[in-house]
């Protein structure tokens, strides 16, 4: 159930209480990435939890019965798949209403006011040297639009205490005991009865029950064979996939994995009553860009712009030219492409109820995926598999990591999966093979031999090049040889092939996570690294031996996790002498 919300500022408000290094202003407004002031989700989450406190309190509840009311609704640390029910709500960022006003300079300057303030002794009376700030505010009757996410089968007086605490909200914003941040709540376009001032009100019974709509259909999945999908996802809100977390400082992915998705839907599909047994067996890949392009480690780039290349970098695949340098003596360097765009940094710092301050170590640092790009929302795609039983096509889900608190919102649409007409893999290897070929013997009797010395012998074998469009999970405890364990997983280790070191690029790191199903942090296990490139030698015919085990390397994947979208390989993907990275094709 979404519940639709403005807040309008009866007083002047603070949107953020943090100083901006180099600049006049002490406390600035906090605004999006396009400008426009903003209140972070998670403020009005710790405002209206507080809230609910302390009413809960002057109806005389037991603090036991105000804590587990709380925790059930606005979450608390642990499993809220099994614990909680999904009653969890979810808040919204709130946003400028409109936009287009704020838009313009001479509005935008009358919205936006500035003070000064100074600090007074008490004891003396007197100003402290040097307490001298000043800092913005919104200007009264700026009015600003959120949204809560509620489970549906939430029990009518608990919804009716929610929405009383959020008509009742007060204040927002920083600096709420100077006399600023008064507002007033409209709730799905209607004041609160009895509200001084205004017209359309209503009573919250009545509220309700426009809201409430029963919906007690389930889905009954049955133990049968799973049908692949095409999925394409819309980012609408920015978002956190948490890499590494270090302290209080969350360093997100670039890229959204497929095990984000399937965890995303599972969630998703339980909460409308399908049984999580069926639902862990969904398979989802990774979101990858519209191109299908993804960023191989063998991509290289000149480390300047060539002047006889219209000022641009010329960019190469090392696994078809073995050329360390440009014809000028331009070195080539790793090309570094991101699939997502690291934005910038949330940062947010934990308040104490009791005292209203803050708490000792309790700032926290997040960075995040802006779901914008050329003033558009990010458009991903991948494939899934799914129960037949399920056949709802265009829905909302919420990924990654602080989804309750206005990051994550996505939406989702499953399509029939069609098969692209694409290159045999036998064609593919022979076309790779060719332009290797050429590569080596076109370097044969001059200077540039060097750097194909280890290759002449076989320069006239195939070659085979696996390549990683997924982080692949690996069952070792170590990485001692990564081109012959690979081979074993491959489960080609007896056939005659030969790894290609020079015209290989692999990069390997460690995968750690938490299991929200079963609630537990996840083991930190080894990977080969989405974009590695794998390069082996064969003998002229040895690939169309083993043709059926590279079909259903395709097909199935290597390694561990699989069905999260781990593991996805291409072989022999096609390569141009000169390869124009993904990022040219986003703007």
């Amino acid at each position: 159930m979404r519940i639709d919300y403005e807040v309008e500022l009866l007083l002047p408000a603070v949107t953020a209480s943090l100083g901006v290094i180099g600049k006049d202003i002490d406390i600035t407004i906090k605004r999006d990435k396009d400008g426009y002031p903003i209140f972070n989700a998670k403020h009005i989450k710790g405002i209206l939890r507080e809230r609910v406190y302390q009413f809960k309190r002057a109806l005389g509840i037991e603090e036991k019965e105000i804590e587990t009311f709380v925790n059930n609704y606005f979450g608390k640390e642990g499993n809220y798949i099994k614990n909680n029910d999904f009653n969890q709500v979810r808040f919204s960022n709130l946003t400028i209403k409109d936009k287009e006003v704020f838009k313009k300079r001479e509005f935008s300057s009358r919205l936006v006011g500035n003070r000064y303030g100074i600090r007074i002794n008490r004891k003396t009376k007197s100003t402290i040297p040097q307490s001298l700030f000043n800092y913005e505010f919104l200007v009264r009757n700026n009015v600003f639009i959120g949204s809560l996410d509620v489970n549906d089968s939430i029990e009518n007086n608990d919804l009716k205490f929610i929405l009383a605490c959020l008509f009742h909200l007060d204040k927002i914003g920083g600096m709420k005991s100077r006399g600023i941040g008064k507002v007033r709540v409209k709730i799905n376009g209607n004041y609160l009865e009895g509200e001084n001032g205004v017209k359309a009100t209503k009573s919250l019974d009545k509220i309700i029950s426009e809201l409430k709509r029963e919906n007690n259909e389930k889905i009954e999945l049955k133990e049968e064979k799973l049908i692949k999908y095409k999925y394409t996802l819309e980012l609408e809100e920015a978002a956190v996939f948490k890499l590494s977390e270090l302290g209080n400082y969350v360093k997100t992915r670039d890229s959204i994995q497929g095990s984000t998705i399937r965890g995303a839907l599972i969630e998703y599909f339980h909460k409308k009553g399908a049984n999580l047994e069926i639902l862990k067996k969904i398979e989802a890949s990774d979101a990858i860009r519209e191109d299908n392009k993804i960023s191989l480690a063998s991509l290289f780039e000149t480390k300047y712009p060539i002047k006889a290349n219209n000022n641009k970098k010329v960019s190469i695949d090392k696994v078809i030219n073995s050329d360390n340098e440009y014809e000028d003596g331009t070195k080539f360097e790793r090309a570094s492409v991101s699939e997502l765009k690291v934005d910038r940094n949330e940062i947010s710092v934990k308040i104490n109820t009791k005292v209203k301050s803050a708490e000792n170590g309790m700032l926290f640092n997040a960075e995040y995926i802006s779901n914008i790009e050329n003033s558009k929302n990010i458009i991903l795609v991948g494939d899934l598999k799914l129960p037949k039983e399920i056949t709802e096509n265009k829905f909302t889900i919420y990924i990654g990591k602080y989804r309750f608190k206005g990051f994550g919102k996505a939406t989702i649409i499953i399509e029939k999966y069609s098969d692209k007409t694409e290159k045999d893999i036998i064609d593919r290897i022979n076309e790779l093979s060719a332009k290797v070929q050429k590569d080596i013997k076109s370097k044969i009797g001059k200077e540039k031999e060097k750097d194909i010395k280890d290759e002449i012998d076989d320069k006239d074998k195939k070659t085979i090049c696996f390549d990683l469009y997924s982080d692949m999970i690996i069952p070792f405890t170590d990485i001692y040889d990564a081109g012959e364990q690979f081979l074993i997983l491959a489960d080609l280790k007896n056939e005659n092939i030969k790894f290609n070191p020079k015209r290989s690029f692999i990069n390997t790191g460690k995968l750690e996570g938490f299991n929200i199903i079963n609630g537990i942090r996840k083991v930190d296990e080894l990977i080969f690294v989405k974009g590695s490139v794998f390069t082996y030698t064969i003998e002229e015919n040895d690939h169309i031996k083993f043709k059926e085990k590279l079909i259903k390397i395709e097909e199935n994947g290597l390694g561990l996790r699989k069905n999260e979208g781990f593991g996805r390989i291409r072989i022999c993907t096609e390569r141009g002498d000169k390869y124009e990275l993904p990022c040219k094709k986003r703007g």
